[in-house]
């Protein structure tokens, strides 16, 4: 029979691992999709989170203003213009339509004083800009003596300071604007891509470079390599470990086989049951590393299978039940750390099972080594614990902003700060997604929510629709009728009436127009960028929806933190009914479970004394109860040589973890702490609340 399972194993597993490496997933690291459920909204979202978070601002700093022009050039000249489209906002394209249809259009300002019947000041107005030593007309006065086209663009966008020089603090900056080229491009790519502009940029003396790629190129690379040192660190800690205590490194090769096999295995089913399996997935999926070890450590120790087997199956069972409840999440990233941590689990589990005695009878040596601890002053410990866990509760709260698990470096922060303050580009964006049948549609429901706020881009501001267009030229052709003759004497008899003789017909046709490409969606729907609109109370009309990312984004996180929270009840619930139909009893399994809960209760709690809680603080729990409830199992189980087994393998997933909480990246350092702390906590636990005998002989209780 066993020999008959290995090869059932050994065919399941290869039919899995080869149909995953023929039709691989692919690598998804958009952290959005880890949070966002699959629908239209969500889609939206990301979208626009990719489309307004894929630039790369290009700053550069000179004494003179020359000299920062020929930097410029000189930069833009040494990188890749192919991969890097370097956006210019080039209203003179354009102007040719402009000059054309030159009467249809009026500024926010002067429309609104327009239609509030305000000649006088409209006249006093133009009169400013008529007399103003530095200003200019665009037009001969006897087109526009108000010099309303003027002002109109001159109201355009800040964004012109695009590709032109703006002083600030005694000094000159350029600022250019990236957009990344191949949207279907690997990350790694990308990467490089990103690596050989930023060895361009520090040939120069000044160069700042931001934006969302420089920020993920930063925290990719270090933490590629924080994790690198890590594996080393780990693995120096492994072999010594099976050096000074094994006396064996033979056995390093078993261990690591089972690991690579779990790791395969977990990997294999969710690349063939999604299409994407997200990097965040990996990140959690680590830390069966440390379970994996532990199975091999106590067989290791034991020597003999019989002995350990029902722990091991016990502990394989309720890690899986705790992990099997994500299974039924709205979120797909609950949906892949626990397919794969289940898989990963069930497959070092067979392979031990199946494999280690064949594999590892001629490779021990004979030893006689004993670790164990026995906490004296269980009370105090307790106590200890307690105050802790009742401080961190009262300090307790929750951060969903998504920017909380990352904080970049000071030079970035520098260069951010820097670039907000020269471009003035420090007002909050939310956005409008405009809906319509056609873009005559879409114009004028854009312009019935511009008038709602003083700051924002839109395809109406530098188009009017033909209903703002024609209003426009009724509201032109009544200021004429009413202030003209008083306030343009200057013009002839001749001028002035054909001022007066306005073609209402002689409207913009925009359909082809190259302007539309910058603000469409498809077309059908275009967005509508406002600023600092987040505190103004406003209705939307049918048809447009408002969007605030980071309001959307860090309410989903809050949905699926509370559907995490939820979820913990069952997950008990779930290993107390496995517990007890596995040893009959009710009350020995509330004394295994309770060590870990204990300890993920205390994790939280010590936690929140350091920073905010997040969503991933909580998924953290359901790996400190599903794998500390291992410690409970064997300590409980009375096996002669369990105590040092379950000393040594809290000690290797203990370091591992604390690790992690070196790394720069706040996401995985503060899993590394809560995990390490959680873990050391419920083993000193078993010890504390599980007497050393094991809960059958009932010689000490809690």
């Amino acid at each position: 029979m066993i020999k008959i399972l290995r090869v059932l194993f050994i065919v399941l597993f290869l039919a899995l691992f080869v149909s995953a490496f023929l039709n691989p997933a692919k690598p998804e690291t958009n952290i959005l999709k880890a949070v966002l459920q699959e629908n239209q909204k969500s889609e939206l979202i990301i979208n626009l989170s990719n489309q307004f978070s894929s630039k790369i601002n290009v700053l550069i700093e000179a004494d003179e203003e020359k000299t920062c022009e020929t930097i410029s050039k000189d930069f833009v000249s040494k990188i890749d213009n192919e991969f890097f489209k370097i956006k210019k906002v080039d209203y003179a394209s354009a102007f040719k339509m402009y000059e054309k249809y030159n009467q249809n259009f009026l500024s926010t300002n002067t429309r609104t004083l327009l239609l509030n019947k305000d000649y006088e000041v409209v006249k006093q107005q133009a009169f400013e800009r008529l007399i103003n030593p530095i200003g200019f007309s665009v037009l001969p006065l006897e087109k526009d003596p108000f010099l309303l086209f003027t002002d109109y663009l001159m109201s355009l966008s800040s964004n012109s300071q695009i590709g032109s020089t703006i002083n600030y603090n005694d000094k000159y900056y350029m600022y250019l604007s990236l957009e990344l080229g191949g949207n279907s491009l690997s990350p790694t790519v990308i990467n490089e891509k990103i690596k050989e502009l930023i060895k361009v940029s520090e040939e120069y003396d000044k160069i700042y470079l931001t934006g969302v790629p420089i920020h993920s190129y930063y925290a990719s690379s270090k933490s590629i390599i924080e994790i690198n040192v890590i594996c080393v660190l780990s693995t120096i800690f492994l072999i010594a470990l099976f050096f000074f205590y094994f006396r064996n490194l033979k056995l390093m090769l078993p261990a690591f086989l089972s690991l690579t096999l779990g790791m395969a295995g977990g990997y294999s089913l969710v690349s063939l049951l999604f299409d994407k399996v997200h990097v965040l997935t990996f990140v959690f999926s680590t830390t069966l590393i440390g379970i994996c070890i532990d199975y091999s450590l106590h067989y290791f120790i034991e020597k003999d299978l019989k002995k350990i087997i029902k722990s091991l199956t016990v502990g394989l069972l309720t890690t899986c039940s705790a992990f099997v409840v994500l299974t039924f999440s709205g979120m797909e990233l609950l949906k892949q750390i626990s397919l794969f941590t289940i898989m990963g689990l069930a497959s070092v589990y067979s392979f031990i099972v199946l494999f280690y005695p064949l594999i590892c009878k001629n490779i021990f040596k004979d030893y006689e080594r004993k670790i164990s601890f026995n906490i004296k002053y269980k009370k105090i410990v307790l106590a200890v614990l307690l105050f802790v866990i009742v401080l961190g509760f009262l300090k307790l709260k929750f951060n969903d902003d998504i920017k909380n698990m990352y904080i970049p470096s000071k030079k970035l922060l520098y260069a951010e700060r820097l670039f907000s303050d020269v471009t003035k580009a420090n007002h909050k964006t939310s956005f409008a997604i405009v809906e319509g049948k056609n873009i005559e549609e879409i114009l004028q429901k854009e312009e019935v929510v511009a008038d709602s706020f003083n700051e924002y881009q839109a395809i109406s501001k530098y188009i009017p629709s033909k209903k703002r267009q024609l209003e426009n030229l009724n509201l032109r052709e009544e200021l004429y009728k009413k202030s003209l003759e008083e306030y343009a004497s200057f013009l002839t008899v001749e001028q002035k009436k054909n001022l007066l003789n306005v073609n209402k017909n002689d409207l913009i046709e925009y359909d082809n127009s190259s302007l539309l490409s910058e603000f469409m969606f498809d077309k059908n729907k275009s967005i509508m960028v406002l600023y600092n609109a987040e505190n103004k109370e406003y209705t939307m009309p049918e048809g447009v929806e408002y969007i605030d990312l980071k309001t959307e984004i860090s309410s989903k996180i809050k949905d699926y933190r509370e559907q995490c929270i939820s979820l913990l009840l069952p997950i008990l619930l779930m290993l107390l009914g496995v517990l007890s139909f596995i040893y009959r009893n009710f009350v020995k399994a509330v004394r295994i479970v309770v060590p870990s809960l204990f300890a993920a209760t205390f994790s939280i709690g010590f936690t929140s004394l350091l920073s905010p809680i997040n969503m991933f603080h909580i998924l953290a729990i359901f790996l400190i109860v599903g794998f500390g409830l291992d410690y409970s199992i064997f300590r409980a189980s009375g096996v002669k040589n369990s105590t040092s087994a379950v000393f040594l393998s809290c000690a290797t997933s203990v370091f591992s973890f604390l690790l992690l909480a070196f790394t720069s990246f706040k996401l995985i350092s503060s899993l590394g702490v809560i995990l390490s702390v959680g873990l050391l906590t419920s083993y000193i636990l078993s010890l504390v609340l599980i007497p050393k005998a094991g809960l059958d002989e009932n010689k000490e209780s809690i």
